[in-house]
């Protein structure tokens, strides 16, 4: 949160939280912005703060910078220790209700469904409650530089070091072509989808949609041309509906857009099957029981709220969608546990 910063030096000296950030972000230009000074400065601090030490806890030759074996063993204390503390700091403000600052950001494909359901869980729960939505890329990147505090993100390529991750969603993609296409048996096969006649339209290179479809066809060795690449899933349903391309997409994505669900076709993907799944992040910072919170609202609301809806549109979908359940930490199937 945005104050965990001010709380953590409570506890460790501002070098000890430089030198945190440095270790996260591996970047000292971008631990500067952090706190609010110059690269030089945070080297003269780093510089200072191994002279304490009596060690180098910085590999200076490598770029981006790493660390030594013992920057590792102190970064991977000091953060054990810190967790304690602000954990222990957050049970203290909730039982004096001191409410915490939260920023959140998620990717578009929950933004309508998902989203505004957390808002109204929450608001009560925090002191102020921002959100944005946003790119998996571009959530990642603020998560790291410290602008928000937890992401629900769909890019499983995300470096790690740093950061908690909690997968708690995940879904199967179908296709989605035309109104016209109903029918069609070039839907059935990646052949047949190949020579459709009508470009694929794909998402932003960007995106975790694009990522994920574009290892997909490089691991199946296809091939499509003439692709048109868009970052919003409203302008992809627009385009379908209009007769332009077609796509590989989510359910969910048809559900946040109901109003292209009379103009476009949607199917079974031909084998094999591709799956979406979507991640709760913060900072290894971060106290754990807001995000704890965090967890079970968003698994509560895609199980009660969400999950009967994508089965709605798509019933063949119904072992493909999967929603974690916090409290056994295990991927539960919704339609199971009923």
């Amino acid at each position: 949160m945005t104050q965990s910063v001010s709380t953590s030096e409570l506890f460790l000296s501002r070098q000890a939280l430089i030198f945190l950030k440095a270790a996260e972000t591996r970047n000292l230009s971008v631990t500067g912005q952090f706190f609010g000074l110059t690269q030089s400065a945070v080297s003269r601090a780093m510089i200072d703060w191994e002279k304490q030490w009596g060690c180098s806890l910085f590999d200076r030759t490598s770029r981006p910078i790493s660390l030594t074996a013992e920057g590792k063993v102190l970064q991977q204390e000091l953060n054990k220790q810190l967790e304690e503390f602000l954990n222990l700091a957050e049970e203290i403000k909730q039982k004096n209700r001191l409410k915490p600052i939260l920023r959140i950001g998620c990717v578009e494909s929950m933004s309508v469904d998902l989203l505004p359901q957390l808002i109204i869980r929450l608001k009560s729960k925090t002191k102020r409650l921002t959100t944005v939505i946003a790119t998996s890329n571009s959530l990642y990147r603020q998560l790291r530089e410290g602008q928000l505090d937890i992401i629900i993100s769909s890019d499983p390529s995300a470096e790690l070091s740093g950061l908690k991750q909690v997968l708690i969603f995940q879904e199967g993609s179908l296709i989605v072509l035309p109104k016209r296409f109903e029918g069609d048996p070039c839907c059935e096969s990646w052949q047949g989808l190949q020579f459709c006649g009508i470009p694929f339209i794909k998402y932003h290179h960007a995106t975790g949609g694009g990522k994920l479809n574009d290892v997909f066809f490089r691991s199946l060795g296809i091939s499509l041309t003439n692709q048109l690449e868009v970052d919003s899933n409203s302008t992809m349903l627009s385009l379908i509906a209009e007769g332009v391309g077609w796509t590989i997409s989510r359910v969910s994505t048809i559900l946040q857009n109901k109003a292209y669900m009379d103009k476009i076709f949607f199917t079974k993907m031909p084998n094999p099957l591709l799956t979406r799944r979507l991640y709760i992040l913060t900072r290894q910072s971060e106290p754990e029981l807001l995000m704890e919170q965090v967890i079970k609202e968003v698994c509560d609301i895609l199980k009660t709220k969400i999950y009967p809806q994508l089965i709605s549109i798509a019933p063949w979908m119904e072992k493909d969608i999967f929603v974690l359940d916090p409290k056994k930490s295990i991927f539960s199937s919704s339609e199971q546990e009923r």
